[in-house]
This record gives structure tokens, C-alpha cells and sequence, in this order.
């Protein structure tokens, strides 16, 4: 059996049916590195599969049946194996967003009571302030799950999981109010994850960078990469992502779009400081001329440029948030390829991608198999399997979002006649004028930041006008620029007071701008 046909050919209803199939045909593969220290760890999916063993079966005999894990702590290997362990018994886990602070975690744990809370050592004194404080009864620090490994048989105990019962908590870090408990199960996941693979199955090495106590890197980075048989170094963080992209030559990232700028900005960047600038414009032109008449030599002519990448990046998937079509077009004339894509916590996350081949400019692409994609009054709306048990505690809200069948994401966008998915923006923050025009903050803020200089921008209403706060670090000229751009807007749409603030706007961790 090929590889790609080990799970679209296979009828998985949770992680364990994953995690199992793997093992039981590629039990040496490498799937996940890491650093311990200056060794290189490499663990095989065998190995994964019997530390999850091992952490499940220690889980399994000191708590309840269906307990409740917090999870804390920056990317690492036994951030994953203490996830799925607890998955796979039958618990449930809540990842925990390690940016926000002990009053927001207090307040997140008191809302959702937990057996123990399991974090990295870096964070101990935030456990031992729950523990003090009587907010989680128990702390299993990462310190000692290595220990516990090593005492532990793997083997887990016989019996299935109900792969609808809830299996994950995760509180969103959205861009307005307080975070919303998504409730996933097991079929949300395996749903979500193996339809998403017959849209896109990638294979090579990848760079594990986002916080994985966010669903769109868990799905993606995790299962997706298991699946595929991907093998994932875990990133030390984000300032030394640059630095293992050239250790570890990935062929694949999955990643928010605040990277691709950044590495798109990065080669210019270097271009300038190596005064070769104009030159590698001239590059780029001529290799658009070439592959207009149908050569494409971009492997070989920007080899020193794929180079600080380590030279064999191939795909970047990206989603999380809105991507300028510039961006997706300039990495692609150095021969990296931009697959964008749209998500949510409450679908588990994907519901469309972009196939290869088959990318359309703006788009963020198809709806994966299993997925319905219907526009209700300019809102999105997705059905299917990935689609969320519901908000936690939340009943209100969770008629409010769930309704028929249907989820209705908040988010605005059209489809177009093939099916092709284009975000235009957000229900609530949609602008509603006196007249009754509508305007999409997100369409005028995406046309200020094609304007020079202009670094971060919001668009809202203020006392009955559109207001655009501008954060730059030179001001110079933008306010006449925004004038300019004015003019070529219908007269209910144009910007009527310009503000500028010092400091850049406060972001979600996976910087989204947070706008009230």
C-alpha cells in the first residue's frame, strides 16, 4: 500500500485509530525532533506512540474516569505526548495560552475546573500560585513525566473512547471580548484532519513553530505531520526559527502570516545590505519572463535566497489570518509556494485550502471533502463533522452560533462560481453608517497597508465617522497618502480622521491585532 493510502483508505474515528495505524505500518519511522540540551532527540512513531502509552496508563490509574488536564508550557516533545495521552484515555484536555497572565489563567481555571494542571518548568511558579491558591487540586510538572515514562509499561487499558464526547477545551485568545471555551471531540479532529489530507498531502521535513495549544498548529503540526509521515523538529522559539530553518532544511511550514512577511521582508532585507538589490529585481524579472514561455529555473537562480530557508522549502501553508496577495506572489517568484488557507477554533480548524496547482489569487480555497460552505447574508457558514460540540457553559452562544446544522463562523466573505472561498471580512466589525452603507473595516485597512511606511492600522467607527488609527515609526507623509488614497473610494467609504499612536497595537498570540 502506498503511503498516502494508509489513511484515505481507512475508517479512523479518533486519535488513538491514528496514532495506532502509523505504528502498526511504519513503526521506525522518524516523526518528531527535538533538542535536549545540545543532543538531537529523534523519536520514532513507535516511540511516540509508547511514552502516550506510558503517560496514559500513569494518567489512567491516578485519575477518574473523563478527568480534566490544564496544559502549560512552551513547545515541546512531552507537551505532545501529555496531550494525547490524555485524549486517548478518554480525558479531556485544556491547552492553555502560555501569553496570558496568572490573573487570566486564574480566571480561565475557576471558570473550567481541572484535575491537574500539567506544565513545563518554566512556569512553576504559576502552579505552584494555583496550587496555593486552591485552584487546581493537583501539579504534574513536565520535570517529572521523564520519570514516569521510565516506570511506566506501555500499555494502555483495553476500551474505546466515544469519539463524541468532548475531548479538548480550548479557550480562544480572540480579538475582541473575554475567550470562548471551544469544545471539540475526537470525531472533530479525526474529521477535520484526514478530510483535510485528501486536499493536501505533504511530505518532508517540517519546523514545528506555532503554539500548539492553538488547534490550526495541533491539527496541522501534529496529526497532520503523523499522517503524513512528516517528520516535525519542535522550533526553540521564535528567535531562533531563522536559524533552523538553515539546520533543518524543512520542505514544509505551517505557519501564521506574520511569518511569511517576515521572511519575505527578510530577503529583501539582506538583498539591501549586500547592496545587491537592484540586481536581484532584475532576477525576478527575468525569471518571470522565463516561466512565462514555460522554463522555470527559480530553484536554481534564487538558490542563495531558498538558501536561508536551508534550501529545500518548498510549501508554506498559512492561514490564522489575512495574508496580502503580494506577499503569496512574491515568495512564489522565489519559488515558494503559499497554499492559503481559512480556519477557526470552532471547525476544528480547516475548513478550506488551497490544492496545489490549483491556488487562486485573494482566495483562501475549497472547502475540504466533508465540508459545507454556504454564504447566509454575507456571512460564512460551514456544516460538517469538524464543526464544534459547542461553547463551554455557554448555552446562549451556542444557539446563537450553531443553528440547523450550521455554524455561522461571524466572518464575512462570497464564494465564487467553483466554489472558491474569499474572506472579506468580520461581521462585528462591519461599520454601519447613518445612511445604512456597510463598510468592511478590514478592505480599508488592507489598502492603507499597501501605503509606505504604514507598519499596523485600524479602521473603526468613531462618534459617527471612519476613523483609522496608524501606528509608524515615520509618520512623514502618510496622512496626505491617506487623503490620495481617498479620493479613489466611494465618498461613503473614505477615512475621515486619521489618528497615529506610538506603539504598536496590542496582538493576540497569533497576532491578530487586538481591536478594542
Amino acid at each position: 500500500m502506498k503511503d498516502n493510502e494508509l489513511y484515505t483508505s481507512a475508517d479512523i474515528k479518533d486519535i488513538r485509530g491514528i496514532l495506532e495505524l502509523r505504528v502498526k505500518e511504519t513503526p521506525e519511522m522518524p516523526i518528531i525532533k527535538y533538542r535536549n540540551g545540545k543532543d538531537l532527540v529523534t523519536v520514532t512513531c513507535a516511540g511516540l506512540w509508547a511514552d502516550v502509552c506510558r503517560f496514559g496508563a500513569y494518567l489512567t490509574r491516578r485519575f477518574p474516569e473523563r478527568s480534566r488536564f490544564a496544559l502549560l508550557g512552551e513547545n515541546s516533545y512531552l507537551w505532545i505526548v501529555s496531550y494525547l495521552a490524555a485524549v486517548v484515555t478518554g480525558g479531556v484536555i485544556v491547552p492553555l495560552d502560555k501569553d496570558f497572565d496568572s490573573e487570566g489563567l486564574r480566571t480561565l481555571l475557576i471558570r473550567c475546573p481541572v484535575s491537574a494542571l500539567i506544565c513545563s518548568d518554566s512556569y512553576h511558579d504559576v502552579a505552584e500560585d494555583m496550587l496555593g491558591g486552591g485552584i487546581v487540586p493537583e501539579h504534574i510538572a513536565m520535570g517529572d513525566i521523564q520519570g514516569i515514562l521510565e516506570s511506566e509499561d506501555a500499555v494502555l487499558p483495553k476500551g474505546e473512547t466515544d469519539p463524541d464526547a468532548v475531548c479538548a477545551i480550548l479557550f480562544t485568545s480572540g480579538t475582541t471580548g473575554d475567550p470562548k471555551g471551544v469544545m471539540l471531540s475526537q470525531r472533530n479532529f479525526v474529521s477535520d484532519i484526514l478530510n483535510g489530507i485528501k486536499s493536501l498531502w505533504l511530505t518532508g521535513p517540517s519546523v514545528l513553530t506555532l503554539p500548539l495549544h492553538h488547534s490550526f498548529s495541533f491539527t496541522i503540526n501534529v496529526l497532520g505531520a503523523y499522517i503524513c509521515g512528516s517528520c516535525a523538529y519542535i522550533s526553540k522559539g521564535l528567535r531562533h526559527f531563522q536559524k533552523e530553518l538553515k539546520q533543518y532544511s524543512p520542505e514544509n511550514l505551517a505557519v501564521v502570516p506574520l511569518y511569511v512577511e517576515s521572511m519575505y521582508k527578510t530577503i529583501w532585507k539582506a538583498a539591501a545590505d549586500r547592496g545587491s538589490e537592484k540586481a536581484l529585481r532584475r532576477l525576478v524579472s527575468l525569471s518571470r519572463f522565463l516561466r512565462r514561455v514555460g522554463i522555470d529555473l527559480r530553484r536554481r537562480l534564487f538558490r542563495p535566497v531558498l538558501a536561508e530557508f536551508g534550501g529545500n522549502l518548498k510549501n508554506i501553508l498559512c492561514g490564522g489570518a489575512y495574508l496580502d496577495q503580494a506577499y503569496i506572489d512574491g515568495m512564489d517568484d522565489f519559488g515558494i509556494r503559499i497554499l492559503n488557507g481559512y480556519g477557526i477554533t470552532e471547525c476544528s480548524p480547516l475548513v478550506t485550502f488551497s490544492r496545489l496547482g490549483e491556488e487562486r489569487a485573494r482566495s483562501v480555497g475549497q472547502p475540504i471533502s466533508g465540508c459545507g460552505v454556504r454564504i447566509e447574508d454575507g456571512e460564512i457558514c460551514v456544516s460538517g463533522d469538524n464543526v464544534m460540540v459547542g461553547y463551554y457553559e455557554d448555552e446562549a452562544a451556542t444557539a446563537e452560533a450553531l443553528r440547523d446544522g450550521w455554524f455561522y463562523t461571524g466572518d464575512l466573505g462570497y464564494l465564487d462560481e467553483d466554489g472558491y472561498l474569499y474572506v472579506t471580512g468580520r461581521k462585528k466589525n462591519l461599520i454601519i453608517l447613518s445612511n445604512g452603507e456597510n463598510v468592511s473595516p478590514e478592505e480599508l485597512e488592507r489598502k492603507l497597508m499597501e501605503l509606505e511606511r504604514i507598519e499596523e492600522a485600524v479602521v473603526r467607527e468613531e462618534n459617527g465617522v471612519i476613523t483609522a488609527e496608524i501606528y509608524a515609526e515615520d509618520a512623514e507623509g502618510i496622512y496626505d497618502a491617506v487623503m490620495k488614497m481617498n479620493r479613489q473610494l466611494p465618498p461613503y467609504k473614505r477615512i475621515q480622521s486619521v489618528k497615529f499612536r506610538e506603539t504598536p497595537f496590542l496582538k493576540t498570540t497569533t497576532q491578530k491585532i487586538k481591536r478594542f
